[in-house]
């Protein structure tokens, strides 16, 4: 006779699937399978160790019953009881790993590397008048040199000192278009 405990724990991981695992050419009906899983459920507790031979004949049909459903005709012609159990154990392993939510990895948490932008190829003495280093891309010079025009434009602001508008001057001569 079979123990209680591990064929309770099989049910128990075995009957959340009952609901979701179902084929349209199942002959019976899989409210059938879940009420018979309920109903066994509530027999096992009450046991702690070993079965009534009844209640392990009820368990044995009732797990090759449903693996004649569950498993293809191809799967196993002539399948032992330890065979069936194992089959279900296997297919309760893959099943609960796929319905896992995938596992982040630090790796993944982390921002991905944007593609690497090309360098701006300006002068340094441009990227210094600009307080840029001189490795910055072309967007992070286009950015500080559209706002170096914006504060520094003699057209925008006329009361400029001669200093500030040979700074600008020779910012606009030393630029590369």
């Amino acid at each position: 006779m079979p123990l209680s405990i591990p064929a309770r724990a099989l049910l128990q991981r075995l009957r959340p699937w009952l609901s979701k695992a179902v084929h349209v050419r199942w002959t019976l009906n899989r409210s059938f399978y879940q009420r018979e899983a309920d109903a066994l459920l509530t027999a096992l507790s009450s046991y702690q160790g070993r079965m009534p031979p009844e209640l392990t004949l009820r368990l044995e049909g009732f797990r090759g019953r449903l693996h004649r459903e569950w498993f293809p005709r191809s799967w196993r012609t002539h399948s032992t009881y330890a065979e069936v159990v194992r089959d279900f154990r296997w297919w309760l392993d893959i099943a609960e790993r796929w319905s896992e939510p995938p596992k982040r990895s630090r790796r993944t948490t982390v921002r991905a590397k944007r593609p690497t932008e090309p360098p701006s190829k300006q002068p340094a003495r441009l990227l210094s008048i600009l307080d840029l280093p001189r490795n910055c891309s072309r967007t992070q010079f286009l950015k500080a040199w559209r706002r170096f025009l914006k504060d520094n434009h003699p057209d925008l602001h006329p009361g400029q000192s001669l200093e500030e508008r040979r700074r600008f001057a020779e910012a606009v001569a030393l630029w590369r278009r």
